[in-house]
């Protein structure tokens, strides 16, 4: 059975409206319009294969109004479902006494806007990051790296999703943040 056989199956028994697109399957939400523009673009992954966004940058380089999901398709052919945002860090700074020790260079745009990065070893990621205002780490960040997949990513998402933080994915100088959806 094929990704987007799969995925499109499990959408359509929840209920939703789904039209195959040359890029993905488009989605309306439930009491939506389908004359439109879709509510979201869905992207099937399985959990197993390799991470390859480029697909997600295209869609997210579009700059259209609708979310852009993938479904991860595990060994039973179930699917879960995640929202993947682009990120653009605003300016904040360090709070009075605070000094970042991280070097890494894949995190030196937020080491420049002023970010506090500690490691984020015990939430099973690379780093978490404050910003000015924060006590506590709004965002966990894991460096992407040749060889990881998508059930990695799922593992990431449901602890971030735990501990109440964002889970955001560095890659080619690029950021990306990834939560959990029920469609």
């Amino acid at each position: 059975m094929s990704n987007n056989y799969t995925v499109y199956r499990d959408l359509k028994e929840r209920g939703l409206i789904v039209k195959i697109d040359d890029f993905g399957l488009r989605v309306y939400d439930r009491k939506t319009e389908t004359k439109g523009q879709a509510s979201a673009i869905v992207l099937p992954k399985n959990f197993d294969e390799k991470i390859d966004f480029s697909n997600i940058f295209n869609e997210l380089e579009k700059g259209l109004e609708r979310r852009v999901q993938i479904g991860i398709i595990d060994s039973d052919n179930d699917v879960v479902y995640y929202v993947i945002k682009g990120i653009k860090w605003d300016e904040t700074k360090l709070k009075e006494g605070q000094k970042s020790t991280i070097t890494d260079k894949e995190v030196q745009e937020l080491l420049e806007k002023g970010y506090q990065i500690n490691s984020g070893l015990k939430f099973g990621t690379h780093y978490r990051v404050y910003n000015y205002e924060s006590n506590h780490a709004p965002w966990l960040i894991h460096v992407i790296k040749e060889g990881i997949n998508w059930l990695d990513i799922a593992r990431m998402v449901r602890v971030g999703h735990g501990v109440n933080k964002t889970i955001v994915l560095a890659y080619k100088q690029k950021w990306l943040s990834i939560e959990w959806i029920k469609p």
